[in-house]
């Protein structure tokens, strides 16, 4: 038995919705169809790709991972489509575009109505989108993670700084009282607080802590929510601590909705690059783009990576 590649497309969309009728909306084929096409694949694969409950499919261990591994094929395919499909009236270009998703709605969602080109953004690791540009399923990546692909070009754009923040309700009399030379006193007051963290950027609060104390944390944070702007709302109504990017806490500072306490014994820095294609029929678009980044990032910091 060979496998049909509409199988992979139909698992996808039932692995994103969630339900095989979810799918069945977002493909236009009958639930029926969707129920055929993952029983035809879990056949060909030998092993359940989902755990079926009354209200959502669940994916397995085995379902994540062929996910995992389809998914940026899929999404090149279907790239593809959009750039060839024929449409009617005049052709808009299409643009992909990867980044974290915060930094997204931070500074570029605002935008989107007055772009007169098509937009389709992809979140996930630098790793994963630097990957995606190398294989072409993605025209600009803002990113940290610079490749030697020769085909490819990273343009320093930005420094973005690793800080300490607090909530609103945070009681900060003891630390600012500690003696911050006194390293053993400051990690126990750090580890009796409440934490926050996401469960895609883990690695935030181990860089931070590594950096300044030359170790990684011997505990867990309290609270893992689903992004940065999950971790800021929570701060912003109560205590706690949480490691974020400068540029992610901007407008929270601004408004005094978060307080920063720390920057670390040794500030931790990135060089964010706009990672791309040395060629493109897209430079239009991708230039675009970049501009209206650079008017959301402080000027000051981009001065002197291009100096």
């Amino acid at each position: 038995m060979q496998a049909n590649l509409e199988w992979f497309r139909t698992f996808k969309a039932i692995y994103e919705t969630g339900t095989m009728s979810g799918a069945a909306k977002q493909l236009y084929v009958s639930q029926p169809g969707v129920g055929l096409h993952l029983n035809a694949l879990e056949g060909y694969t030998g092993f359940p790709l989902f755990e079926r409950t009354a209200r959502k499919m669940i994916p397995t261990e085995r379902g994540k991972l062929l996910y995992q591994q389809i998914n940026s094929s899929l999404k090149g395919l279907e790239d593809i489509e959009l750039r060839f499909k024929k449409k009617p009236g005049a052709q808009r270009a299409t643009l992909n575009v990867g980044m974290c998703v915060e930094t997204f709605q931070q500074a570029l969602e605002k935008y989107l109505p007055k772009l007169d080109f098509n937009l389709i953004m992809q979140f996930d690791t630098n790793e994963t989108l630097t990957d995606a540009l190398e294989k072409g399923a993605i025209d600009l990546i803002l990113t940290s993670n610079v490749s030697n692909n020769k085909q490819l070009v990273f343009e320093p754009f930005t420094v973005e700084k690793l800080i300490l923040v607090a909530g609103r309700d945070t009681k900060l009399s003891e630390f600012e009282a500690l003696d911050k030379s006194d390293k053993t006193d400051l990690k126990q007051w750090l580890k009796d607080q409440l934490w926050y963290n996401t469960a895609s950027d883990l690695r935030l609060l181990k860089l931070f802590w590594e950096q300044n104390f030359n170790e990684l944390p011997d505990f867990l944070p309290n609270y893992i929510v689903p992004n940065k702007f999950s971790i800021i709302r929570c701060l912003s109504i109560g205590a706690g601590l949480a490691v974020l990017p400068d540029f992610i806490c901007k407008d929270a500072l601004a408004h005094n909705q978060v307080r920063k306490i720390w920057d670390g014994y040794h500030p931790v820095e990135s060089t964010l690059y706009f990672g791309k294609r040395k060629q493109s029929i897209l430079d239009k678009e991708i230039e675009t783009i970049q501009d209206m980044l650079c008017n959301e990032y402080d000027d000051a910091k981009r001065v002197e990576l291009t100096a």
